[in-house]
Parts: structure tokens; C-alpha cells; sequence
């Protein structure tokens, strides 16, 4: 009988130390940063969003705040798809380890975009 509870003490513990390793990935992981790319288009700046995942999990149903949001060029749905102050990236696809998600906007100034919410999915 203590055979089979050093049994299972040692596989919670084995366990855990797996769980760990996935476990240090958090939705506040994921950057992003966006940069003026130098291009006008209608005497308004084009804007690069740059979404990055540096966690070895990745990420799906990612949503941005994205308040007031507007382009003079479109936006793919696929890429940015805005519902009331929230914005679905990628169309709810994965965001990859170590792979950035990147996509462009033209406004007068950048808009405050921030992860709000999204599913993280390990290996």
C-alpha cells in the first residue's frame, strides 16, 4: 500500500513539473507594438500592428481592444474583424510560437490596441 502512494506522490510531482514548463504562458505575454511603416496614403500615415508571441503556447480566439478603430484602406476581416470596442485577429486562428502576426492600417494616429482576450493552447 505505501508502494502505490509513493506511486502517486511521484506522479503528481511528475506531473506538475510538466504542467509547469506550459504553464508560464499568460495572455500579457503577447506584445503589441506598432511603428509609422513611412508610407502616406491620403496624406494620412500607414501604421504596422505587430502582434508577438514569445511563449512557447500558442494563442487563438485573440481579441483586441480596438476603441473607435478606423482605416482609409480596408482591413481584411480575416485579419482585423471589429465587434462593438473589441477587435478578432487572424480570424481566431493560432498565433504561433516565435512568429509574428502582422498587419497594417492608414489613420491619422495610431489607435490603443491591447490583448484583452484570447485561448491559450499548448502543446
Amino acid at each position: 500500500m505505501a508502494s502505490n502512494a509513493c506511486k502517486f506522490i511521484c506522479l503528481i510531482i511528475f506531473l506538475s513539473f510538466v504542467a509547469q514548463g506550459y504553464g508560464d504562458c499568460h495572455l500579457n505575454y503577447l506584445s503589441v507594438k506598432q511603428s509609422k511603416t513611412g508610407k502616406l496614403v491620403q496624406n494620412k500615415p500607414e501604421w504596422e500592428v505587430r502582434v508577438t508571441n514569445p511563449c512557447k503556447c500558442r494563442f487563438q480566439y485573440t481579441q483586441l481592444s480596438c476603441a473607435g478603430f478606423q482605416s482609409v484602406t480596408p482591413v481584411a476581416t480575416s485579419v482585423l474583424s471589429k465587434s462593438g470596442n473589441l477587435c478578432l485577429i487572424n480570424a481566431g486562428k493560432f498565433i504561433f510560437p516565435h512568429v509574428d502576426f502582422v498587419f497594417t492600417y492608414v489613420w491619422d494616429t495610431s489607435f490603443d490596441l491591447k490583448v484583452m482576450d484570447g485561448v491559450i493552447v499548448c502543446p
